[in-house]
């Protein structure tokens, strides 16, 4: 994390970096994560099962009558049986990730339970640094300055959440002078709403 955005680089085996971005505070929020389960292994139809069934009786009976390759094929049927297990071990197992989701990139990493309370701490850190850094920019306001504008941008950090509803109220009544900005009515005609400076 930066003073003015975050910074992201990817590097290599040797340490040279060979993807590299920074994204602005601005431009980073919402922040949020998202863990993703494997998806399950279908299993075939049933008819698949019978016609393998069938399959492995037909070569038993077959074996039965050639003695000679009998215990070679059991051990190499064990050895791919025992390999598909593998397989669907690693990809339950292993294959967990979590992703960082921001308004501009998505980063997804193997997740890891030992560090998951790390990066929930540091997505928290960066949510809360982006804040800061639009409060301390973007939720100044002065009477005196172009007010459409400044109420534009106390909409946008609401949106980001940023600000709470109360806060902008707050903000909003201090800019303009007035508690309401609905528009006046007079003899069914909305007149433009005056501010007081």
């Amino acid at each position: 994390m930066r003073q003015h955005g975050l910074y992201i680089s990817q590097r290599n085996r040797r340490g040279v970096a060979w993807l590299e971005t920074e994204i602005p505070y601005e431009e980073l929020l919402p922040v949020g994560l998202e863990y993703a389960a494997p998806t399950p292994l279908r299993l075939p139809p049933v008819g698949t099962w019978v016609v393998l069934w069938l399959l492995v009786q037909v070569v038993h009976q077959a074996l039965k009558n050639q003695a000679g390759i009998s215990s070679e094929f059991w051990v190499a049927g064990l050895g791919f049986l025992v390999g598909l297990g593998a397989v669907y071990v690693v990809r339950r197992h292993l294959s967990h990730s979590v992703t960082l989701g921001t308004n501009r990139i998505r980063i997804t990493l193997r997740d890891q339970h030992s560090q998951r309370a790390a990066l929930e701490a540091f997505t928290n850190e960066l949510r809360q640094r982006a804040h800061s850094y639009l409060r301390d920019e973007y939720a100044q306001i002065n009477p005196l300055g172009p007010i459409e504008l400044q109420l534009h941008r106390l909409n946008w950090l609401h949106q980001l959440k940023v600000l709470s509803s109360a806060e902008r109220q707050v903000l909003r009544t201090r800019l303009t002078g007035r508690l309401s900005l609905d528009p006046l009515t007079l003899m069914g005609q909305e007149l433009e709403t005056p501010y007081v400076n």
